[in-house]
Protein backbone atom coordinates (compact mmCIF):
# COMPACT_ATOMS: atom_id res chain seq x y z
CA UNK A 1 0.00 0.00 0.00
CA UNK A 2 2.87 2.08 1.01
CA UNK A 3 4.54 1.65 -2.70
CA UNK A 4 1.83 2.50 -4.58
CA UNK A 5 1.18 5.53 -2.01
CA UNK A 6 4.58 6.18 -3.33
CA UNK A 7 4.15 6.03 -6.77
CA UNK A 8 1.08 8.41 -6.91
CA UNK A 9 3.05 10.80 -5.14
CA UNK A 10 6.37 10.53 -7.51
CA UNK A 11 3.53 10.39 -10.35
CA UNK A 12 1.77 13.45 -9.30
CA UNK A 13 4.93 15.26 -8.75
CA UNK A 14 6.46 14.28 -12.09
CA UNK A 15 2.84 15.66 -13.65
CA UNK A 16 3.30 18.93 -11.48
CA UNK A 17 6.82 19.60 -12.54
CA UNK A 18 5.84 18.95 -16.70
CA UNK A 19 2.67 20.92 -15.97
CA UNK A 20 5.34 23.69 -14.78
CA UNK A 21 7.70 23.53 -17.88
CA UNK A 22 4.98 23.61 -19.94
CA UNK A 23 3.91 26.97 -18.24
CA UNK A 24 7.19 28.54 -18.22
CA UNK A 25 7.36 27.86 -22.46
CA UNK A 26 4.02 29.18 -22.67
CA UNK A 27 5.24 32.53 -20.25
CA UNK A 28 8.55 32.67 -22.17
CA UNK A 29 6.64 32.89 -25.31
CA UNK A 30 4.84 35.62 -24.27
CA UNK A 31 7.33 37.66 -22.65
CA UNK A 32 8.26 38.68 -25.36
CA UNK A 33 4.96 40.31 -26.26
CA UNK A 34 4.62 41.23 -22.51
CA UNK A 35 7.81 42.91 -22.63
CA UNK A 36 6.82 44.98 -26.19
CA UNK A 37 4.07 46.57 -24.38
CA UNK A 38 6.01 47.56 -21.39
CA UNK A 39 8.61 49.06 -23.71
CA UNK A 40 6.15 51.12 -25.67
CA UNK A 41 4.21 52.15 -22.40
CA UNK A 42 7.81 53.56 -20.87
CA UNK A 43 8.46 54.80 -24.82
CA UNK A 44 4.79 56.62 -24.51
CA UNK A 45 5.28 58.42 -20.91
CA UNK A 46 6.14 62.09 -20.03
CA UNK A 47 9.62 62.61 -20.82
CA UNK A 48 10.15 60.53 -24.05
CA UNK A 49 10.19 61.38 -27.42
CA UNK A 50 6.99 61.18 -29.31
CA UNK A 51 6.18 58.11 -31.53
CA UNK A 52 5.09 58.97 -34.63
CA UNK A 53 1.94 57.72 -36.84
CA UNK A 54 0.56 58.07 -39.89
CA UNK A 55 -3.14 58.22 -41.28
CA UNK A 56 -4.37 58.16 -44.91
CA UNK A 57 -7.05 61.38 -45.25
CA UNK A 58 -10.19 61.53 -46.40
CA UNK A 59 -8.42 63.40 -49.70
CA UNK A 60 -6.06 60.73 -50.15
CA UNK A 61 -3.27 62.47 -48.57
CA UNK A 62 -1.08 60.85 -45.80
CA UNK A 63 -1.01 63.13 -42.53
CA UNK A 64 1.92 62.08 -39.81
CA UNK A 65 2.21 63.38 -35.98
CA UNK A 66 5.61 64.36 -37.25
CA UNK A 67 3.82 67.02 -39.64
CA UNK A 68 2.92 68.79 -36.31
CA UNK A 69 5.10 68.06 -33.51
CA UNK A 70 8.57 68.22 -32.73
CA UNK A 71 8.67 71.58 -34.99
CA UNK A 72 9.54 73.93 -32.35
CA UNK A 73 6.55 74.48 -30.68
CA UNK A 74 4.69 72.90 -28.02
CA UNK A 75 1.82 70.78 -29.22
CA UNK A 76 -1.65 69.64 -27.59
CA UNK A 77 -2.87 66.99 -29.11
CA UNK A 78 -6.49 65.68 -28.54
CA UNK A 79 -7.34 62.16 -29.26
CA UNK A 80 -11.12 62.01 -29.94
CA UNK A 81 -14.25 60.78 -31.85
CA UNK A 82 -17.71 62.05 -33.33
CA UNK A 83 -19.68 59.58 -30.76
CA UNK A 84 -17.96 60.66 -27.76
CA UNK A 85 -20.05 62.71 -25.29
CA UNK A 86 -16.86 63.82 -23.04
CA UNK A 87 -14.45 64.22 -25.76
CA UNK A 88 -17.31 67.03 -26.95
CA UNK A 89 -17.44 68.73 -23.78
CA UNK A 90 -13.81 68.93 -23.71
CA UNK A 91 -13.84 70.98 -27.13
CA UNK A 92 -14.86 74.19 -25.54
CA UNK A 93 -11.46 74.31 -23.34
CA UNK A 94 -9.36 73.54 -25.95
CA UNK A 95 -10.70 75.76 -28.17
CA UNK A 96 -9.96 78.73 -25.04
CA UNK A 97 -6.43 77.17 -25.12
CA UNK A 98 -6.35 77.80 -28.99
CA UNK A 99 -7.42 80.84 -28.76
CA UNK A 100 -5.76 82.12 -25.63
CA UNK A 101 -2.15 80.69 -26.46
CA UNK A 102 -2.00 80.21 -30.82
CA UNK A 103 1.18 81.39 -32.21
CA UNK A 104 4.80 80.91 -32.27
CA UNK A 105 4.78 78.83 -29.61
CA UNK A 106 1.61 76.50 -28.72
CA UNK A 107 -0.63 75.15 -31.46
CA UNK A 108 -3.32 72.61 -30.77
CA UNK A 109 -4.32 69.08 -33.18
CA UNK A 110 -6.90 66.73 -32.95
CA UNK A 111 -6.48 62.99 -33.83
CA UNK A 112 -9.98 61.51 -34.69
CA UNK A 113 -9.87 57.96 -33.30
CA UNK A 114 -12.12 54.42 -33.92
CA UNK A 115 -14.49 56.86 -35.70
CA UNK A 116 -15.81 57.56 -39.62
CA UNK A 117 -14.45 60.40 -41.48
CA UNK A 118 -17.53 61.74 -42.53
CA UNK A 119 -19.00 61.92 -38.61
CA UNK A 120 -15.57 63.16 -37.77
CA UNK A 121 -15.95 66.71 -40.08
CA UNK A 122 -19.19 66.59 -39.04
CA UNK A 123 -18.72 67.03 -36.04
CA UNK A 124 -15.76 69.45 -35.99
CA UNK A 125 -17.69 71.87 -38.15
CA UNK A 126 -20.48 71.52 -35.41
CA UNK A 127 -18.12 71.86 -32.53
CA UNK A 128 -16.06 74.97 -34.18
CA UNK A 129 -12.51 72.77 -34.67
CA UNK A 130 -10.74 74.80 -36.82
CA UNK A 131 -6.86 74.06 -35.45
CA UNK A 132 -5.37 71.31 -37.27
CA UNK A 133 -6.28 68.03 -37.61
CA UNK A 134 -5.36 64.43 -38.61
CA UNK A 135 -8.60 62.52 -39.45
CA UNK A 136 -9.16 58.12 -39.54
CA UNK A 137 -6.47 57.64 -37.31
CA UNK A 138 -8.65 54.55 -36.06
CA UNK A 139 -7.18 52.42 -33.47
CA UNK A 140 -2.78 53.25 -34.51
CA UNK A 141 -2.30 55.75 -32.30
CA UNK A 142 -4.38 54.59 -29.45
CA UNK A 143 -2.23 51.42 -30.01
CA UNK A 144 0.92 53.52 -29.85
CA UNK A 145 0.13 55.65 -26.88
CA UNK A 146 -1.80 53.49 -24.75
CA UNK A 147 -4.82 54.89 -24.71
CA UNK A 148 -7.39 52.91 -23.72
CA UNK A 149 -10.46 55.72 -23.11
CA UNK A 150 -11.13 59.05 -24.76
CA UNK A 151 -10.82 61.98 -24.92
CA UNK A 152 -6.70 61.66 -24.08
CA UNK A 153 -4.89 64.72 -24.40
CA UNK A 154 -1.06 64.90 -24.68
CA UNK A 155 0.78 67.58 -24.54
CA UNK A 156 4.31 67.38 -26.52
CA UNK A 157 7.39 70.13 -26.35
CA UNK A 158 9.32 71.96 -28.92
CA UNK A 159 11.23 69.42 -29.32
CA UNK A 160 8.67 66.31 -29.33
CA UNK A 161 8.59 65.06 -25.61
CA UNK A 162 6.08 64.17 -24.10
CA UNK A 163 5.55 67.22 -21.26
CA UNK A 164 2.34 66.18 -20.03
CA UNK A 165 -0.39 63.54 -20.80
CA UNK A 166 -3.75 62.22 -19.37
CA UNK A 167 -6.66 64.39 -16.18
CA UNK A 168 -4.10 66.81 -15.55
CA UNK A 169 -4.97 68.57 -19.21
CA UNK A 170 -8.34 68.65 -19.31
CA UNK A 171 -10.92 70.62 -18.11
CA UNK A 172 -9.49 73.68 -16.40
CA UNK A 173 -6.15 71.68 -16.10
CA UNK A 174 -5.57 72.52 -19.00
CA UNK A 175 -4.93 76.13 -18.84
CA UNK A 176 -3.40 75.58 -15.34
CA UNK A 177 -0.40 73.60 -17.38
CA UNK A 178 -0.11 75.96 -19.98
CA UNK A 179 0.03 78.68 -18.43
CA UNK A 180 3.16 77.81 -16.65
CA UNK A 181 4.80 76.96 -19.96
CA UNK A 182 3.75 79.80 -22.05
Amino acid sequence: MKKNLILVAVALVALVACGGKKNSAKAAEAAPAEQTKTSMVISTQEGAMFTDFEAVQPDGSVAKLSDYVGKGKYILVDFWASWCGPCKREIPYIKAAWNKYKGDKFDVLSVAVWDKPEDTAKAAEEHGVVWNQIVNAQKTPTEIYGIEGIPHLILFGPDGTIVKRGDALRGEGMDAVLSTLL
